[in-house]
């Protein structure tokens, strides 16, 4: 069976992406809190070439300002590339769409004036509908996009320890979270192959053997369910 690993990431950004939304807006509500969701998109000036702490340094600062007011820092965020202008003016053409969770007593300051990004304009709303319905449509638009290498395609943060369990589980193969049904039972890639509950120690093999990296082609073991 041959795979198509960039496909195969593309798919997992967009369920990690929109679990991981999910997870904060229920997390909020089940704490009694009242929240915001802020959609802040971060694009680079056309002499500026795309680094792999540009996005990291970003949200240390916005960290650091939750911080400073006392709340948690819960964020979401996919990066994107625009095929169209980079067919005509060539380089990387990245950009970065980020949703911020906040109460709803505070605003997210502009990233420009804040200083927050320096690597070309942002643009910054709260939105009106569910965050995880609007996430989606940028998750969803990775098509046949070719990243840079060694750019991270999306991430999150704030989620509390149970719903970054709920996050890992979903993003698990089919047949792993049949076999451990439960985001509890913690099921992680073990080092030697197959995986592993963190919770019970309980191991089970892989489905499937490597036969071709290039093209990626995979085999389904015989007798291993």
């Amino acid at each position: 069976m041959q795979l198509d690993p960039k496909q195969g990431r593309l798919n997992r950004m967009k369920r990690g992406v929109m679990t991981a939304a999910r997870l904060h807006q229920e997390e909020a509500e089940q704490g009694g809190f009242r929240i915001s969701a802020w959609f802040v998109t971060l694009t680079y000036r056309d002499e500026v070439e795309w680094e792999p702490g540009h996005v990291s340094e970003c949200l240390k600062r916005v960290r650091q300002w939750c911080e400073r007011r006392g709340v948690r820092f819960r964020y979401v965020w996919v990066s994107e590339v625009q095929e169209e202008r980079r067919a005509w003016y060539g380089g990387h053409c990245l950009h970065y769409h980020l949703m911020v969770f906040l109460p709803k007593r505070l605003a997210l300051p502009k990233f420009d004036k804040q200083g927050w990004w320096k690597h070309g304009m942002t643009q910054t709303a709260r939105l009106k509908a569910r965050g995880v319905a609007y996430i989606a449509k940028y998750a969803s638009k990775g098509g046949k996009a070719e990243f840079p290498k060694r750019v991270r395609i999306h991430g999150c943060g704030g989620l509390l320890h149970a719903a970054r369990n709920e996050r890992t589980w979903w993003l698990c193969p089919a047949y792993v979270r049949e076999h451990y049904p439960s985001p509890g039972l913690k099921p992680r890639r073990c080092p030697g192959g197959g995986w592993v509950s963190k919770l019970t120690g309980e191991w089970i093999p892989s489905q499937f053997r490597i036969v071709s990296f290039w093209p990626l082609i995979v085999d389904r073991l015989e007798g291993v369910t």
